[in-house]
This record gives C-alpha cells, sequence and structure tokens, in this order.
C-alpha cells in the first residue's frame, strides 16, 4: 500500500523541539515539532514540521516562524472563507485569491461549479512548490485543475494590473500572512478601496482578521478599515487549534450580506439538509455546513468591542 507522504509518523524516533509562534504584542504559544523540511527563499523562511499533537495529520508549514496551516485543521479557515460568500454570491465565475500558495483556499473555489477560472497570486513560488512535495493533500490537485492559473508575484502589483486591464473578479479571497509583516499595506483601506474596483457587481471578499482575545487592536482597524470601504462587513469567528485561539474572519461587499443570502433547499423541518441532499459543493466539507454558519456569525458579546455591530 503506497503511504501518503505528507501524513505525519509520531513515533518517528526523531526528537521533538519546541516550535513557538506569536499571538499578539503579548502572547505566544508552542507546539513540541519535528523538523521535516526548511529553506530560506528570497522572500522568507519556510519550514515543514510534523505536530505530533495533531496525530497523522500534523504535518504543518510555517513561514518566518509562524504558523501558516496543518494538515488537520486548514479546512476551517478555507471553508469559512470561500463558501459563505460563494453561496452568497451564487454564480461566481471569477474567483481571485491573494496569497494562497497553499492551495487551500483555491481547492475549496475549485469545489463550485460555477467557477471557470481561480487566479493564485502568490508572491512566493518556494511555497507551492514546497507543499506540492511536502504537503500535497492540502491543494488537493487544485494547482493541476485546469481553471486555476498560478500567478507569481507582489499581490500588489497583481492587483494593480488588473485593474489597468480593466478586470473584474466575483470574489476575492485574502490568504495571506498576518497583517503585521509584509503583508500590512494589503490590510488597509487604500488597498481595500482597490480590491473594491476589482470587484464585479454584486462580488464580495473574505478574509482574516486574527486573534481578536490576543490582538484586539489590530483585528479592530482592520475591520473599520473595511467599514469605511464596504456597505456591509460580516464577521465571524471560528477556533483554529493550529493557532491556538479563537479566530476573526470577515466578509465584505457592497451587495452581498452572508446572513441573509445564502439559501440552501433543505427538507421540511429538517435544521440541516442531509450530506446526500446537500450541493456537491458542500459534500465532503470538514467544518462548514449550512447548520453552522448561525454559530459562525454569532459574535460573542466580550468582543462586541473589537469586532463591532454587524449591521450593514
Amino acid at each position: 500500500m503506497t503511504v501518503k507522504r505528507d501524513l505525519s509518523t509520531p513515533d518517528s524516533g526523531t526528537a521533538p523541539t519546541a516550535c513557538s509562534a506569536p499571538l499578539g504584542p503579548w502572547a505566544g504559544y508552542r507546539f513540541d515539532a519535528r523538523h521535516v523540511f526548511s529553506t530560506t527563499s528570497p522572500h522568507q523562511r519556510i519550514e515543514v514540521v510534523d505536530l505530533p499533537a495533531f496525530g497523522a495529520l500534523g504535518r504543518a508549514y510555517r513561514l518566518d516562524a509562524r504558523f501558516m496551516a496543518s494538515l488537520a485543521d486548514a479546512h476551517i479557515c478555507h471553508e469559512c472563507m470561500v463558501h459563505p460568500l460563494l453561496l452568497a454570491h451564487g454564480d461566481a465565475r471569477r474567483v481571485l485569491v491573494l496569497g494562497g500558495g497553499d492551495g487551500g483556499a483555491a481547492r475549496e473555489v475549485l469545489r463550485h461549479a460555477c467557477v471557470r477560472e481561480v487566479v493564485v497570486a502568490e508572491l512566493d513560488a518556494q511555497v507551492p512548490a514546497t507543499i506540492r512535495q511536502y504537503m500535497p493533500t492540502l491543494p488537493d490537485g487544485a494547482f493541476d485543475d485546469p481553471r486555476t492559473r498560478l500567478v507569481i508575484g507582489d499581490a500588489r502589483d497583481f492587483v494593480d494590473a488588473a485593474l489597468a486591464r480593466e478586470e473584474r473578479f466575483d470574489a476575492v479571497i485574502f490568504d495571506l500572512t498576518e497583517a503585521d509583516g509584509a503583508a500590512a499595506p494589503l490590510h488597509d483601506a487604500p488597498f481595500f478601496e482597490k480590491i473594491r474596483a476589482l470587484l464585479a457587481p454584486g462580488g464580495g471578499v473574505a478574509l482574516q482578521l486574527g486573534a481578536p482575545w490576543f490582538d484586539g487592536a489590530r483585528v479592530r482597524r482592520m475591520r473599520e478599515a473595511l467599514r469605511r470601504v464596504f456597505r456591509i462587513v460580516t464577521p465571524m469567528t471560528a477556533y483554529v487549534p493550529l493557532y491556538g485561539t479563537l479566530w476573526a474572519l470577515a466578509i465584505a461587499s457592497d451587495l452581498l450580506d452572508v446572513r441573509l443570502d445564502v439559501r440552501l433547499d433543505m427538507p421540511a423541518g429538517a435544521s440541516d439538509p442531509s450530506p446526500d441532499a446537500l450541493p456537491p459543493a458542500l459534500r465532503g466539507l470538514r467544518h462548514f455546513s449550512p447548520a453552522r454558519l448561525a454559530a459562525l456569525l454569532d459574535i460573542a458579546p466580550e468582543l462586541a468591542d473589537v469586532l463591532g455591530d454587524d449591521g450593514p
């Protein structure tokens, strides 16, 4: 039997070492990890590690000493960013993923039969190359799908060039590194204005805001920047084990409201359709489901000062 090469081997005998990462300016966390691969590209340090805490799905990667995704839980953010937005739109043909070099967001986008093209604008060619070699089940063939176009280069340059060509996208997914580093200019109102101009009528954007408990000031700033640009900004929260905390995301649009526009035909009296009754795009998901949407959108009262009023 062929063993998938991206499965972790907790009993390999290799001694684990501590891998720490920041949660905000005053907090951090750590995992014990076994080193698999590392390299330094022209842009960043890239590491692949096995995390015994997650068992066989403990393969994860880090960029500049920050955990990005693991096989155990990468689907949480990808599913929550992609499916509510695309379901609310209903007919997204062109989708842009900013960052997304691990292919996880593109994988979820490609579940939707209406999608004709997904463009992944990734800064660092070494990221998809590393993922293909060491974590191939994360993209699960997304880079080989004929609808996928991988563009290597700065996301800002791509957006500027796309605007100059008068391109339009139905949905934009931010799958970038956190907003306190090189990607910081991509998380403020001037860049959000460019994204708004890049959207086709009825389009929307989904992005990660960060850790509302430990980095609340930055989360609040990003949400306020979105509110200055878009008419409707809807926050979500989900616990992401690899990040060690509750994580905030948001969907922004001038027309789409995921609280109202995500509708599925369900059997009478059922709170959630059976797996066979779900649209094909939602079958086999590991985290998101129509029944979970209300919970994702239900912001706890103690986070109201960070994530604010969720009305348009």
